[in-house]
């Protein structure tokens, strides 16, 4: 997949054939597409997460002293590297597993499941950008790269693949990348909000899915400034919580949720709504020739677009693997004081909202770029 996609820099796979949509898919069979199996980008089947996933435990990531996870102290704050006490640690909580290191700082859950929904998130984003990695028009060779909050480290590793020219380091508070990558990409376990000390200027910064991440967003954006090397990119992939232009969200439990959602974001310190400011705390930090693209993620395939259909075919698929506990389980019982039972409840009604074609809910999906000036 790599040979073929560095032919064309800048793209990975090309998407699924998008007159093709999920004809039936749900726990304990796989996910199909017009009767095939849907798969991701290593060609796996979106099924349910168990043995033989085919992903490295964190225990087995810090075995191997040749691993690319370690760290440069690239931020203020300790960088915990392979060896360390914290990298085979989580918090267990109502079944769930999170980060260790900054325990807290990130609400959404760092275990199997959360990995696998976090890979077909990925294959969603791939669909949207008609298979490119990124939509800023970065130099054919960049020498530096950057990825904030990683996460499963699946951009960095194809980015990596794809430009060769390229060092490219994902820093993340969770050690759950994986142990073989290629050898111009290492992982980190940072927190990006302490001050970034990095020796080098990058070539291009990336980031995507940041809004349930920060308590000061422009801080990042100012921070990824600084980090830049004159004429480097900036680029922000993000989306909001769900809307509709129909109002038919209105009296819902899918709204309800939402509303909830917000709420309890609110009480950790971070809004989850910031995406749509991002253009203009660009241009306020300094950076030129911003540009904001927009597109769709629907609740399901209630579109007319054919490719929003296939993109709400795989919105289900996230909803079937887990999206709403993820979100909601540790937010909604820390911080609104839920019971698991309580929860579970109302879970099922926002499900069954999401699978109904009369509900034409979708996320919107903002992608931002900015250059830094090549006179800064």
């Amino acid at each position: 997949m790599a040979d073929e996609a560095a032919l064309d820099p800048g793209h990975q796979v090309q998407p699924d054939n998008i007159d093709s949509v999920i004809t039936e898919h749900g726990h304990g069979e796989a996910m199909k597409v017009d009767g095939e199996e849907l798969k991701g980008e290593a060609g796996r089947e979106f099924d349910d997460v168990g043995e033989g996933s085919g992903r490295a435990s964190a225990s087995d990531m810090r075995s191997d002293s040749d691993s690319a996870i370690g760290g440069v102290g690239s931020y203020a704050s300790s960088t915990y590297t392979i060896g360390s006490s914290l990298a085979d640690e989580v918090v267990e909580e109502n079944g769930r597993t999170y980060h260790v290191y900054k325990d807290g700082k990130y609400m959404l859950p760092n275990d199997e499941v959360e990995l696998n929904r976090l890979d077909m998130q990925h294959k969603m984003w791939s669909i949207t950008l008609d298979g490119k990695l990124h939509l800023a028009p970065i130099d054919p060779n960049p020498q530096n790269v950057l990825d904030v909050a990683t996460g499963t480290g699946i951009w960095a590793v194809e980015f990596a693949n794809i430009y060769p020219s390229a060092r490219v380091i994902g820093t993340d508070l969770s050690l759950i990348q994986p142990e073989y990558v290629p050898a111009n990409l290492q992982f980190e376990i940072d927190d990006a909000e302490d001050e970034w000390i990095f020796p080098q200027k990058f070539d291009y910064i990336h980031g995507r899915t940041l809004a349930t991440c920060f308590k000061d967003p422009p801080s990042i954006i100012g921070k990824a400034f600084e980090a830049l090397a004159p004429g480097g990119y900036f680029e922000l992939q993000d989306m909001c919580l769900q809307t509709s232009d129909d109002g038919s969200m209105n009296g819902t439990a899918l709204l309800e949720w939402q509303t909830h959602v917000k709420k309890a974001a609110s009480k950790t310190g971070v809004e989850w709504t910031n995406v749509p400011n991002y253009k203009r705390w660009m241009i306020e930090k300094g950076f030129e020739e911003v540009t904001e693209v927009n597109f769709r993620w629907p609740s399901n395939q209630w579109s007319s677009i054919r490719k929003e259909r296939l993109l709400g075919a795989w919105t289900q698929a996230l909803v079937d693997n887990g999206m709403l506990e993820s979100v909601s389980t540790r937010l909604f019982m820390m911080k609104l004081g839920w019971s698991k039972v309580k929860l579970d409840e109302f879970l099922a009604r926002v499900n069954r909202d999401t699978k109904d074609p009369e509900i034409k809910a979708y996320s919107p999906i903002t992608v931002v770029y900015g250059r830094k000036p090549r006179a800064a």
